[in-house]
């Protein structure tokens, strides 16, 4: 009797296991690959920035781009990883309010080195998380409507802790 119900609850349980195990999107940046928590569909990519546009199933689009440091005109080698972020969320904050747009700054953590921001272009919240990673910086963001400020927090640094290594 004890077998047979240690061979139900196998065969109860193993579904469960087999299948909560999350998918990843691979997608090759230009400096190597970044892996995306669900299915995600590739739309573009921006030759300026590197910005590679992606969309899952619900019409959630997002933004990824990982670039080497040393690409950025603010970067300064003489200073801390976190110290360079601050300077990538001011020099890309102070571009979208030259363009009208409203910024705000919703969360920062010097340890793991990031910096969530937002900016409203008129549609939506465009929300963003400036990382560092090694030698490359991640720029993560997400835009839609479909998803609340919470979730799109709860996204990136999700996104961040899974390509940050």
């Amino acid at each position: 009797m004890k077998k047979l119900n240690f061979l139900f609850f196998l065969l109860l349980l193993l579904p469960q296991v087999i299948f909560s195990q999350e998918s990843y999107t691979p997608l090759q940046t230009n400096s190597g690959e970044v892996k995306i928590p669900g299915e995600w569909q590739q739309l573009n990519t921006a030759e300026d920035s590197g910005q590679t546009y992606l969309k899952n199933s619900d019409n959630v689009i997002i933004a990824i781009a990982k670039n080497p440091k040393r690409a950025y005109p603010f970067y300064a080698k003489e200073k801390s990883d976190f110290e360079n972020i601050i300077a990538f969320y001011k020099w890309d904050a102070d571009y979208r309010e030259s363009l009208n747009s409203k910024t705000q700054k919703l969360k920062e953590n010097p340890k793991t080195e990031y910096i969530i921001w937002k900016y409203n272009d008129g549609k939506a919240d465009n929300v963003f998380l400036f990382g560092s990673s090694q030698k490359d910086f991640l720029s993560l963001l997400v835009y839609t409507n479909n998803w609340n400020e919470e979730q799109k927090i709860k996204f990136l640094e999700n996104l961040f802790e899974v390509n940050k290594k």
